[in-house]
C-alpha cells in the first residue's frame, strides 16, 4: 500500500499544495535565471554572503538551481529536486 492510498487528500489541500509548489517553482526559476547573465548585483551579493564574487560561480549555481527546480517540478523526481 502506498502513502497516497492510505491517506485521502481533500481537494482544497491538494490545490493549496499545488499553489505553494507553483510559487516555489516560480521563485526558483527566477533565482536560477538571474544568476546566468553576469549581473553586478548578483556577484556583489554573493561576495557579501561569503561566496566568490565570480560570474562563472554564479552561472554554475544558477544552472544547478534550474536543474534542481526542474527535478522538483516533475512529480516522479520531486524528491531528488527537493
Amino acid at each position: 500500500m502506498s502513502i497516497s492510498e492510505a491517506v485521502p487528500v481533500s481537494n482544497s489541500a491538494l490545490w493549496t499544495g499545488r499553489a505553494l509548489s507553483a510559487v516555489i517553482v516560480l521563485f526558483m526559476i527566477f533565482d536560477g535565471v538571474i544568476k546566468l547573465p553576469p549581473l553586478d548585483i548578483v556577484t556583489q551579493t554573493m561576495a557579501q554572503l561569503g561566496w566568490p564574487a565570480d560570474a562563472n560561480v554564479a552561472r554554475l549555481l544558477g544552472v544547478i538551481g534550474l536543474i534542481s527546480t526542474a527535478l522538483y517540478a516533475i512529480p516522479r523526481t520531486s524528491v531528488l529536486g527537493a
